[in-house]
């Protein structure tokens, strides 16, 4: 039991530390995140993006609060946690959809990946939910572990599962990169490119220490990478959406630098000169 509590405390540690990062992102963000997506005007992209930065901060607190049954948080937490990393696979769909120039087989395909994915996943959460998986430390803690068996063979389908989508956008991408890369020098267009890419090197490599840790870590570390996993997709999909603005705003703001002198002075004096983010992914 000793070890089992030291256990515990070690994610919880790092669970705080997981935190922590997210929270300083979004302070080190700020300031793009106002001027980017804060005062552009309501689409798809920007409420998925709400969602994903500040609903991750209502997962991670509410681990910590102390709770008569373990049972009803740690259902709560993986719902909440599985809703902002499917919102964080649509903002990556929606980026691919982009690249592909709005393709209509493309968006098919996404919809019909997204929400198998998205029915696997239930699927698991509710027959977990239907067999209690976790147990209290021991009586006025907040801490949980996961008792048995059951709990990790769902937990590796709905891994598995994410594995699986990632892995077809990033084939996506890469496809067209080796397609367009070397004929397109658009600044924007590259960036969608090579921010795909890395977004899953810096991902998948969180998927399988997962994966590795619920068949082999004992059970106290079982939800290790939970907080991880969740803050490094809210982190990476909202930097990837600021970073695209960014570079499609400055690429306006070159255009229209270009094009200043051949206009009309009398006209464009009453001209309106959009450079906002609005209508960029």
């Amino acid at each position: 039991m000793e070890s089992l509590s030291s256990d515990i405390q070690v994610v919880s540690y790092i669970t705080a530390g997981f935190l922590t990062l997210s929270i300083y992102d979004t302070l080190l963000q700020i300031n793009d995140e106002y001027r980017l997506v804060w005062k552009s005007r309501w689409t798809l992209i920007k409420c998925l993006y709400m969602w994903t930065r500040y609903s991750t901060f209502v997962s991670i607190v509410i681990s910590f609060v102390n709770l008569s049954e373990c049972n009803k948080i740690a259902t709560f937490t993986t719902a909440f946690s599985g809703s902002i990393i499917g919102v964080t696979e649509l903002i990556l769909m929606v980026r691919t959809y982009t690249l592909y120039e709005r393709s209509k087989k493309l968006l098919a395909f996404f919809f019909v990946l997204w929400f198998s994915i998205a029915g696997v996943a239930i699927w698991a959460v509710t027959k977990w939910i239907s067999a209690p998986s976790f147990a209290s430390l021991d009586a006025g803690t907040a801490s949980c572990w996961l008792s048995n068996s059951s709990g990790v063979g769902i937990g590796l389908v709905c891994y598995a599962c994410l594995l699986v989508g990632e892995t077809a956008i990033v084939f996506l991408t890469l496809l067209k990169v080796v397609r367009k890369f070397h004929h397109d020098k658009a600044a924007l267009l590259n960036s969608l490119y090579s921010d795909g890419v890395l977004f899953y090197l810096a991902i998948w490599p969180v998927t399988i220490a997962t994966v590795a840790l619920l068949f082999w870590a004992p059970p106290g570390l079982n939800h290790l990478p939970d907080a991880p996993v969740l803050v490094m997709h809210s982190v990476l999909s909202c930097r990837l959406i600021t970073h695209a603005r960014a570079i499609a705003e400055e690429e306006d703001r070159r255009a229209y630098a270009v094009n200043k002198p051949f206009r009309n002075t009398r006209l464009s004096s009453d001209a309106v000169v959009d450079i906002s983010p609005e209508n960029k992914v």
